[in-house]
């Protein structure tokens, strides 16, 4: 079998195409999802990206007999390493099933991180959690619902073939009987609607101060999070116009305080129309105590519960995520995913 060879390039220099388009090759996406990954793909890499305000990256690009089987990025997130320590970051990561090829791309990618100090990687993620992360390692058979982690199967085991460990867990919940579910979350959402407290969608029309509001919401709400760094206003906002456009206001709710202040988050999409899925939760610290990210629930299952969806599904949750208590034991784990580690030799 002939030898990998390995072509890189970092966000300051001349792009390799190869990198940008193999993923609709190996992963067989359609000529729409390859083409919303690749726009993704070189809006994260462009040097004018406020990421690389702090950080650095190099991408990787593996030939065998001149035709790409892989590719990997490497990333350098002075977020990271102040916060959580002499961490490289891996992601963006396409391969053959091919463990000789996924070997070369990872240990370039060390190679480069070693340069810099670092003494291990971390991955998939593409810079930080902001962007794309995690591998999913199982419930292959269920629908993806919007921003789910999907990739070929194999891909946890490529890693695992190349020193990585599991480090960090996180799974989906499916709900099935929501107005039982609801019954448990109401008292949270009644108790704070007596407080003063409120609900309602993201205002287009108040873009700007809402958008402000919730960069400082998640913020502040995500930084005791496993492997969470800070963003700038500026990529945040953009990631959240993506979503705007995708999704729509009505599927981001905010929940406000009695002087309407934004203290309060949950994203929901609706895929398929009888499934609502809930994304993201985010509480400002201070508010708790008195079950607002239980309310926050709650309004997300009576909107539901209105629209006539009979399924709700809790994605991507951490294992320690306050929503994993809060089913009554009825909910069915239905996809898990994880995060890997290895060291620098």
């Amino acid at each position: 079998m002939s030898e990998i060879r390995i072509v890189s390039f970092s966000q300051k220099e001349e792009p390799v195409d190869d990198f940008f388009t193999v993923p609709q090759r190996i992963e067989g996406l359609t000529d729409g999802q390859a083409k919303a990954e690749q726009a993704g793909t070189r809006a994260l890499l462009v040097p004018t990206n406020t990421y690389f305000r702090t950080g650095d990256s190099r991408a990787f690009v593996a030939y065998r007999d001149d035709r790409p089987v892989g590719r990997l990025c490497a990333f350098h997130n002075k977020e990271t390493v102040d916060l959580l320590g002499p961490i490289g970051l891996v992601g963006l990561f396409t391969c053959e099933d091919d463990r000789t090829a996924a070997r070369t791309l990872v240990d370039a990618a060390a190679d480069w991180c070693k340069a810099l100090g670092l003494k291990s990687l971390r991955g998939p993620m593409a810079g930080d959690i902001w962007h794309r992360w995690r591998f999913m390692t199982d419930g292959f058979d269920t629908p993806p619902f919007p921003g789910e982690p999907r990739q070929p199967k194999y891909y946890p085991e490529l890693f695992i073939a190349c020193g990585f460990n599991r480090v960090r867990t996180f799974s989906t919940k499916r709900i099935t009987d929501i107005e039982a579910q609801m019954a448990r979350l109401k008292t949270s959402r009644d108790l704070n609607r007596k407080r003063g407290y409120t609900f309602r969608n993201f205002d287009t029309s108040n873009w700007q101060e809402d958008i402000e509001s919730l960069h400082e919401l998640c913020q502040h709400s995500f930084a005791s999070n496993w492997g969470v760094t800070p963003i700038a206003f500026e990529e945040f906002s953009d990631i959240y116009n993506r979503w705007l456009t995708r999704v729509g206001a009505g599927q981001i709710l905010l929940a406000l305080d009695p002087e309407k202040k934004v203290v309060g988050l949950g994203l929901a999409v609706a895929a398929p129309s009888d499934t609502l899925n809930i994304r993201t939760l985010a509480v400002l610290p201070g508010q708790h105590g008195y079950g607002l990210g239980r309310a926050i629930v709650a309004e997300l299952y009576q909107r539901a519960l209105d629209a006539g969806q009979t399924v709700v599904q809790h994605c991507l949750m951490g294992p320690d995520a306050p929503p994993q208590r809060w089913d009554g034991g009825q909910a069915q784990v239905t996809r898990e995913y994880a995060m890997f580690e290895r060291g620098i030799e």
